[in-house]
């Protein structure tokens, strides 16, 4: 691997910057990676030609010699997750039904990144519609797991986490409804931030329905790293990366561990334990570490999700009802829609007022804590030939995504949550644990993953 691959984000911005790296060689760089393992991982997709790739980089690098420096992505080789557009690249959303759609436009967070310097080389692999947490469909194919390809790379921004994890991208966006960031991050070890979704704009096809439930972040290989990807996307950014050493310690934060919601969320052994020595030794430096148990009915929570999910996949029933199109979705997808067909108005009102319900339990919880607590997965890395679970110890599960089920106290309560990896013995032991803040806390949560993360795999 070359040590330019090997840095990390930031420090490959100041490599540029600095000119002790051109961006030729940059580019170079990631393209021999990319030629070495993306065939056998299958992460990245609709790739760019290597000599129009470095002829950008050529281009860059005229505009550092003629002082025009974009920002803190100048040079870099940047690939989109294919659920978002790139001018120029196909979105194909996984699905055969839009194999050839080629948007005319950038989505906002992508024309920040190029406004920032970064060259699109290609899109990031996801499942059909970025429906379940594993990374595989009709048009492209299985991508593998980073760490071991035979695993699973979550998802669905799981070509985002593997191009990541195995240094064929410095970094990369993508985006989470239910647990879309946090689960790959967790199975390849990175870091997976979902911000306050209204903190990076969401294109209307994204959430046509307007329910709020999605959110674009950044994942990385550390969290100085997807601070500065946020800045980015968000808007904020600067021409270099903001000074990413911690401003506070963590002997004054109060964090409220869920663990598995009294019994609720079935967790496969070994998770919670791994969870718990994490606080514990965030307990070791000051960290205030209490269990919560004063969580209201959590079925509820989760009729309340397949509601609100139902409905805001409703727009595909025109796809749906045509016999020929629906041939070419696959069953994740048809069953969503076919849920959500015999929806009420008042069945989708009910699942609204539950999800109001939440956002003041919620408001309670931090009240008493700063930080809620949370394993990111209810499961380690699987087989990926296999597919996802269909039961977690002995409880079997209902819904082909309720594995995912611990991602809603999040997702449901519009919270900012970061997944930070865990040490883990093997690539089938991978997990992490997610810290969840009320929503606009953005900037104060990547904080206290700063000073986390140093000591979780300290």
């Amino acid at each position: 691997m070359s040590a330019l691959t090997n840095l990390s984000a930031i420090e490959l911005s100041d490599a540029i910057q600095t000119g002790s790296a051109s961006c030729v060689e940059v580019m170079t760089a990631f393209l021999e990676r990319i030629d070495a393992v993306n065939p056998d991982l299958n992460a990245l997709i609709n790739l760019t030609d290597p000599d129009c790739c470095l002829d950008l980089a050529r281009q860059s690098d005229a505009q550092l010699r003629a002082g025009n420096y974009q920002g803190w992505l100048h040079g870099f080789p940047i690939a989109i997750k294919d659920l978002s557009n790139a001018q120029g690249f196909p979105t194909t959303s996984g699905s055969a039904l839009f194999e050839h759609y080629r948007p005319s436009h950038d989505d906002p967070h992508v024309q920040r990144m190029r406004a920032a310097g970064g060259i699109v080389i290609g899109k990031t692999n996801v499942p059909e519609w970025g429906l379940g947490g594993h990374t595989e469909n009709s048009v492209f194919g299985l991508t593998g797991n980073a760490r071991d390809q035979a695993l699973s790379a979550g998802g669905s921004s799981g070509g985002a986490a593997t191009a990541v994890a195995s240094h064929m991208l410095p970094l990369a966006d993508g985006s989470d409804m239910m647990g879309s960031l946090r689960t790959p991050a967790a199975f390849q070890g990175l870091v997976g931030f979902r911000p306050t979704p209204v903190a990076v704009p969401v294109p209307a096809e994204m959430d046509p329905m307007a329910l709020g439930l999605v959110s674009i972040g950044p994942i990385a290989r550390n969290v100085a790293d997807a601070t500065a990807l946020f800045l980015t996307l968000s808007g904020h950014a600067r021409l270099s990366p903001p000074e990413q050493t911690p401003t506070s310690t963590l002997s004054t934060i109060r964090i409220g561990w869920l663990g598995d919601a009294g019994g609720y969320w079935p967790t496969e052994d070994g998770i919670l334990a791994d969870c718990e020595k994490g606080l514990d030794r965030l307990a070791s430096v000051g960290a205030s570490v209490d269990l919560c148990n004063t969580l209201p009915a959590m079925e509820e929570l989760w009729q309340c999700w397949t509601t609100l999910r139902h409905h805001a996949l409703s727009p595909g029933k025109a796809l749906y009802e045509n016999p020929q199109k629906r041939a070419l979705m696959g069953t994740n997808w048809q069953w969503e829609i076919s849920q959500g067909l015999p929806l009420t108005q008042s069945a989708i009102a009910n699942a609204r007022a539950k999800q109001t319900g939440w956002h003041k339990t919620l408001s309670r919880l931090f009240d008493q804590y700063d930080v809620i607590a949370a394993p990111a997965c209810q499961v380690y890395p699987f087989a990926a030939a296999q597919g996802p679970p269909a039961q977690i110890g002995n409880k079997a599960l209902d819904t082909y995504h309720q594995w995912l089920e611990i991602s809603l106290v999040a997702s449901l309560g519009n919270l900012p949550v970061i997944s930070l990896p865990l040490p883990a013995s093997t690539p089938q032991r991978a997990t992490g644990i997610q810290f969840m803040m009320p929503p606009g806390h953005d900037h104060e949560l990547l904080n206290v993953a700063a000073n986390a993360e140093l000591m979780l795999n300290g």
